[in-house]
């Protein structure tokens, strides 16, 4: 998010008339409060901040934006302030930032990854290739490699501000005022993929096309991404990069995983590739508590995502299915079509119910326990006991 920060009509106007580019987000805040309050949310890159801010402290801000995780840029229109470089207050000086603070954002969110790239050892020179190339460009790799987020990377360093179009396989690509990058999704299902290149190339589109298999298209480009099956030497760096990202994401200290853990993780398929690391990464420091988060300690949901054919500890299961179809027999064939009520939903609701009764029965009223026997975040059991009328307290 871009913030521009004054409470002069005359210079708001003039800035967000100069900056509609749908690669940021905008917004303005007219005194000091607001200002501290928006430039703690962690999507927040820059501040653009009039001297003349009503309230302003700018020692204290710097400090304030040089100890936030997200570490947003601040510079000051046309007059320094202490501990702020100052900027003219030009279209052209401002852009020119802008452009490089997207490049420097998404080299920063992507360095990680690209130094482990399934692009190899020569991703950066690659991507710097492919951001200056005039051709097209087609990324191609398996789902969960990454090929939007290098397209966006390309287009971030090659077209600016220009605008990032996702052309879905049939979809008709809209002309723009300023054209940029038109991205091709999926585009091994688009049958006449040359002829929409050559018309969006001849609208001013910049075009990079992503695929699973290698597609043929003439004079382009081609960046293979390796599954993370082919590369398993990169899967400790991107954990180690998913737990430095998503801890600042998520304001929290940086997290270590124990020996046993990372063992799992090494020893997985990771048939999603990256995006299926990156979101168990995530899940965990959403759900584990504690500096150092141990195999044993995940709870039963996440434990199963790296060994699915682990059996259920301390339960019985056996003729389970069983069980409910033959419960589930006379109300099935009783029911009434067009009764307002969905049978579906009244068997799920009833079946979380009695679930989350034994459960909360079985730890003490525990929440926190119950959640891990669940394999669910506590927030998430929270919200369903509220929706389904379920008390954590025991059963008399």
């Amino acid at each position: 998010m871009l913030i521009f920060a004054t409470d002069r009509e005359t210079c708001r106007e003039r800035w967000l008339g100069s900056f509609a580019t749908g690669r940021w987000a905008l917004a303005t805040v007219a005194d000091w409060p607001s200002l501290v309050g928006r430039l703690l949310e962690p999507r927040v890159g820059m501040a653009v901040i009039d001297p003349e801010l009503p309230g302003l402290r700018p020692a204290l801000l710097a400090d304030l934006a040089a100890s936030l995780p997200h570490r947003p840029l601040l510079r000051a229109v046309d007059q320094p302030l202490v501990g702020i470089p100052v900027i003219p207050s030009r279209p052209a000086a401002l852009h020119a930032l802008l452009v490089r603070r997207l490049a420097h954002g998404a080299r920063d969110e992507l360095h990680g990854r690209l130094l482990h790239s399934g692009l190899g050892a020569d991703a950066e020179r690659l991507v710097s290739l492919a951001a200056a190339a005039a051709a097209p460009v087609i990324v191609v790799g398996a789902r969960g490699t990454g090929k939007e987020q290098h397209a966006r990377l390309i287009h971030d360093l090659a077209r600016g501000l220009g605008p990032f179009v996702i052309v879905e396989p049939g979809a008709v690509l809209r002309s723009e005022p300023k054209a940029g990058t038109a991205y091709f999704e999926s585009a091994h299902l688009v049958p006449d993929l040359p002829e929409r290149v050559r018309e969006a190339e001849r609208g001013g589109w910049r075009v990079i096309a992503a695929a699973r298999t290698a597609i043929e298209l003439s004079g382009a480009l081609v960046l293979r991404l390796a599954p993370l099956r082919e590369r398993p030497e990169s899967i400790l760096p991107l954990t180690h990069h998913f737990l430095d990202l998503h801890a600042r994401r998520l304001g929290i200290p940086r997290r270590r995983f124990d020996r046993r853990l990372l063992s799992l993780l090494q020893a997985w398929s990771w048939p999603l590739n990256e995006r299926e690391l990156d979101r168990f990464v995530r899940d965990v420091l959403s759900e584990v508590e504690g500096p150092l988060v141990r195999a044993a300690s995940l709870p039963p949901g996440l434990r199963a995502r790296l060994d699915p054919a682990a059996p259920v500890r301390g339960a019985d299961l056996e003729g389970f299915e069983e069980t409910v179809a033959a419960r589930l027999a006379a109300v099935v064939s009783n029911w009434q079509t067009g009764s307002g009520t969905a049978l579906n939903a009244l068997v799920v609701d009833a079946t979380e119910r009695a679930l989350y009764r034994l459960v909360l029965a079985r730890t003490q009223g525990n929440r926190k326990a119950a959640a891990m026997i669940l394999g669910v975040a506590r927030n998430t059991l929270h919200a369903r006991l509220e929706r389904l009328g379920v008390s954590a307290a025991l059963p008399e």
